[in-house]
């Protein structure tokens, strides 16, 4: 803990880290502040580029369609923006081959719009939409190591110090009227809570041990497909291997390769193809078996769901909140991070909208606020990944298996029926709730075929082949 006199700049806050979380945070604080100033350890660079802050960067990310809906209206005109810098629009129902357990899903024109890109294009646009307003100043190459506080108690900075590779470099103190922590899973801000004398929270974790690897490629130009992006996902327990195949800038493909249960994805030029030969189809494997290849193979494995529970803690300092994935870190393969991230700039905004002049109430509040939005695509990633044999984790109620078993009967129809499908890709891109999918029309078509799958196993069951009969008769 920091305390002392400080020098204000007045009307200030600081945003620790400048991921797409940070930086929509930032974009909120602008309109409350005379200043924001954003700091992290990386440096922003010029054009669309990996940062090492950013491990994420180098795989397919799957913004949304609610992400890409919301960005749009903090950012108005960002979408053309990003399709004008070589982003590919797609129509989601129309353009994206969806495989499941049992076979290719429907293809038919909607309104369901989706433009793809890789995140450091996304990100640079975003911060170059930043830098254009006068209150937010950005500060890199340096890292917050502790919070100020003032002589009542309040957050009032951070404790800067270079990122030089040394803990002895000299620090600084960055006073603040605002603080928010957006630093990622690696965040501190349970430690720097315990220091000022504040429950840390706790914490959930399910870890279903996925990891993926990925390559780009020269986008073919004729390679005898009639879409535009594939996606092969996992179905756990039975369908452990993913992949995509995701168009991007620069006539690129994206090409990640994912595993549960341990099953990762090698990172050396055979493995890597001979993993998409034993995926559920041979689309992938089909599509890129002859692509050129652009880069190395890069895996990546720190995938658990990560849950910081703030909303429980009966206080938080005032001044002081927390966002992103240092709250709640989404296993990646369900490509919910940036639109957790947009939604949750939402709450930041409708929050000081209501609590604003009460800085004292303000962090609980949003907290739970935050813990709110974050519920559905919570719930939707770790229900997948629960299924996962040998997941770590707390383990859901045995009510959840009524669940999954209907849902496994939406993922058999999805391949025949438009209605569900439709249904399906809207609640897994956040535009409708979960309970969608029980309404009544749905419901009757599940409820049908799972009965009917029940008759088909009972039936089996009481004429076993003729070999088992004479086996069991030996016996």
């Amino acid at each position: 803990m920091v305390q002392g006199t400080l020098q204000q700049h007045g009307n200030h806050a600081v945003v620790i880290g400048g991921s797409m979380a940070g930086m929509l945070a930032a974009r909120v604080l602008a309109e409350h502040f005379a200043h924001v100033t954003i700091v992290d350890r990386d440096h922003w660079p010029a054009e669309p580029e990996f940062r090492a802050g950013v491990p994420q960067g180098r795989h397919v990310h799957i913004f949304l369609a609610r992400g890409q809906q919301v960005l749009e209206q903090i950012f108005p005109g960002i979408g053309a923006k990003v399709i004008a810098a070589g982003a590919v629009p797609i129509d989601i129902l129309n353009d994206l081959q969806y495989y499941s357990g049992t076979g290719a899903a429907p293809r038919f024109p909607s309104a369901l719009r989706l433009y793809l890109s890789s995140r450091p294009l996304l990100e640079t646009l975003v911060q170059q939409e930043l830098a254009r307003q006068p209150a937010i100043t950005f500060r890199p190459g340096v890292e917050a190591v502790a919070l100020v506080t003032d002589d009542a108690g309040r957050v009032a900075g951070v404790e800067l110090r270079p990122r030089t590779g040394t803990v002895a470099a000299p620090t600084e103190t960055l006073a603040a009227d605002f603080v928010v922590d957006a630093s990622g899973r690696d965040s501190r801000a349970p430690q720097w809570l315990t220091a000022l004398g504040y429950d840390s929270p706790t914490q959930t974790t399910v870890d279903s041990h996925l990891g993926y690897a990925s390559r780009i490629y020269r986008r073919p130009a004729d390679a005898g497909q009639d879409w535009q992006a594939l996606l092969i996902p996992e179905q756990a327990p039975a369908i452990l291997r993913g992949g995509v195949i995701w168009p991007v800038e620069d006539d690129q493909w994206i090409v990640t390769l994912a595993g549960s249960g341990g099953d990762y994805p090698p990172t050396d030029d055979a493995g890597f193809l001979d993993y998409t030969r034993g995926m559920v189809h041979q689309a992938l494997y089909t599509a890129i078996k002859d692509a050129e290849p652009l880069s190395p193979i890069y895996g990546y494995r720190r995938t658990a769901n990560q849950l910081r529970h703030y909303e429980r803690l009966k206080r938080l300092p005032a001044n002081f909140i927390v966002v992103g994935d240092a709250v709640c870190a989404f296993n990646p393969v369900y490509g919910q991070g940036m639109t957790a991230a947009v939604l949750g700039a939402v709450v930041l905004q409708g929050c000081w909208q209501r609590y604003g002049r009460d800085r004292a109430a303000l962090p609980l509040q949003f907290q739970r606020a935050l813990a709110r939005s974050n519920t559905t695509p919570w719930l939707l990633a770790t229900g997948s990944d629960f299924r996962v044999p040998g997941v770590e984790g707390a383990l859901p109620p045995r009510s959840a298996r009524l669940t999954h078993r209907y849902l496994d009967g939406v993922l058999e129809l999805i391949t025949r029926d438009r209605e569900i499908y439709t249904t399906f890709i809207q609640v897994a891109h956040l535009l409708k709730p979960p309970t969608a999918l029980f309404r009544p029309t749905i419901a009757a078509k599940v409820g049908w075929h799972l009965l009917r799958q029940r008759g088909k196993a009972a039936r089996a069951d009481e004429n076993p082949p003729a070999t088992k009969q004479h086996e069991a008769h030996d016996q």
